[in-house]
C-alpha cells in the first residue's frame, strides 16, 4: 500500500510539472508587458510580418480614397506601406503590441467586458499607427489627397471573444497557481520518492513521467500551431504566416523550457536504469549456483559438515567394561 501511494504521488507531481513551466511562462511572456515587449519587438523585422501589416494597411487606405473619389492603384500605396515605413515601422509595431497588450490584460482581469470594442471584437492589433505613418508617407510622395484621408480605426484581430473569455479562466487560473504549482511538483516528486520501498524505480518512473508530461505539452503546442491557427485565422485578422511567426516568438521560452526537462527526465530515468545499484535495494539471498560447464540441474550449496555429538548411552551399554589399570601397575610398566 506504501508503495502504490508513493507511485500516484509521483504521478501527481509528474502531472503538474508542465502546468508548472505554463505558469512561469505565463507569468514572464505573456502578463508582464516588459517581457511581452521584448519578446514581441524582434518581430518587426520580420518579412511575413511586415508584409502582412503593411499590405492590410495598404487595403484600407487604398478603399479610403477611393470613396473620396481618387484615383489609386493599391499595388502603389502597397509599394509605399513597405518601402516607405522605414525604420519608423519599428517604432509603431512596438506601440501597437502596447495597446493590444493591454488589452489582453484587461480581459485576464476580468475588466474587458466594460470595453464595447474588445467585447464585441475580441483581442486584436490597433493598426491605426501603421495607418497615419503611410498616409505621411503618401504625402511627402505628392498624393495632397492622402491629407483628406479620415481617421478609422482599422484592427487585425487576433483572438476571437469567445477564445478571449477562455483564456481569462485559463491563464488567469495560471497565473493565480504559479507559485503553488511551482513547489508542488517537485515536492510531491520527493514525497513519493520517499514512500516507494525501491527508490531505483521510483527515480525511473519520475525521470520518464517527467518526460512524457513534457511531451504532451509539445503535442499540444504542435496541436495548436498547425491545426488550429491555420483554421481560425478571422477574416478581418493577419495572414497566416505571420500569425505563425508571431506564435512560435511567443512560445519560444516556453518550448525551450520543455525540450531541456524532457531531456532531463529521460537523462535521469536512462542513468538510473544503468546504473543499477547506484541506489541502496533490498537485500536478497543467493540463488543456487550451477558448476561451470555443467548442464545439468543447479547444484546446491554444500551443507555444513555435522558436529561429532556424544556417544549416545544405549551404544555406551552395548561396549564391555573394562576395568581401569591400577595406577601402581602403570608406573611400573606393566
Amino acid at each position: 500500500m506504501r508503495t502504490l501511494i508513493g507511485s500516484l504521488v509521483i504521478a501527481i507531481g509528474c502531472l503538474l510539472a508542465p502546468l508548472a513551466l505554463m505558469a512561469g511562462w505565463a507569468a514572464s511572456e505573456v502578463a508582464d508587458p516588459g517581457g511581452y515587449l521584448r519578446t514581441m519587438a524582434p518581430l518587426a523585422g520580420h518579412p511575413a510580418v511586415r508584409q502582412a501589416v503593411t499590405e492590410q494597411v495598404a487595403d484600407e487606405v487604398t478603399l479610403r480614397l477611393r470613396e473620396l473619389g481618387v484615383p489609386a492603384r493599391g499595388e502603389l500605396i502597397r509599394e509605399t506601406a513597405r518601402t516607405g515605413s522605414g525604420d519608423d515601422f519599428a517604432a509603431a509595431w512596438v506601440e501597437i503590441n502596447r495597446v493590444a497588450h493591454r488589452r489582453f490584460l484587461a480581459v485576464l482581469g476580468g475588466g474587458g467586458g466594460s470595453d464595447p470594442f474588445t467585447r464585441r471584437e475580441g483581442v486584436g492589433y490597433d493598426l491605426a499607427p501603421m495607418y497615419e505613418l503611410v498616409k505621411q508617407r503618401l504625402r511627402q510622395t505628392g498624393l495632397e489627397a492622402a491629407g483628406r484621408l479620415p481617421d478609422t480605426r482599422l484592427t487585425a484581430r487576433l483572438i476571437p471573444p469567445s477564445v478571449a473569455n477562455g483564456a481569462h479562466h485559463v491563464c488567469g487560473g495560471l497565473l493565480s497557481l504559479r507559485w503553488i504549482l511551482a513547489g508542488a511538483s517537485p515536492l510531491l516528486i520527493a514525497v513519493g520518492m520517499f514512500l516507494v520501498r525501491d527508490r531505483h524505480v521510483g527515480l525511473i518512473g519520475a525521470g520518464l513521467g517527467t518526460a512524457l508530461g513534457m511531451l504532451v505539452l509539445a503535442i499540444t503546442l504542435s496541436a495548436l500551431r498547425n491545426v488550429y491557427l491555420p483554421e481560425s485565422t478571422p477574416r478581418d485578422g493577419l495572414r497566416v504566416g505571420a500569425l505563425l511567426a508571431m506564435f512560435d516568438t511567443l512560445t519560444g521560452s516556453l518550448r525551450s523550457g520543455l525540450r531541456v526537462l524532457f531531456g532531463l527526465g529521460l537523462a535521469v530515468a536512462a542513468a538510473t536504469f544503468i546504473a543499477g545499484n547506484g541506489l541502496t535495494r533490498p537485500d536478497r539471498a543467493p540463488g543456487p549456483s550451477t558448476v561451470p560447464g555443467d548442464s545439468g540441474p543447479p547444484v546446491a550449496p554444500a551443507s555444513p559438515v555435522p558436529s561429532v555429538s556424544p556417544v549416545s548411552p544405549l551404544v555406551q551399554e552395548s561396549v564391555p567394561h573394562q576395568p581401569a589399570a591400577p595406577a601402581k601397575d602403570v608406573a611400573e610398566g606393566r
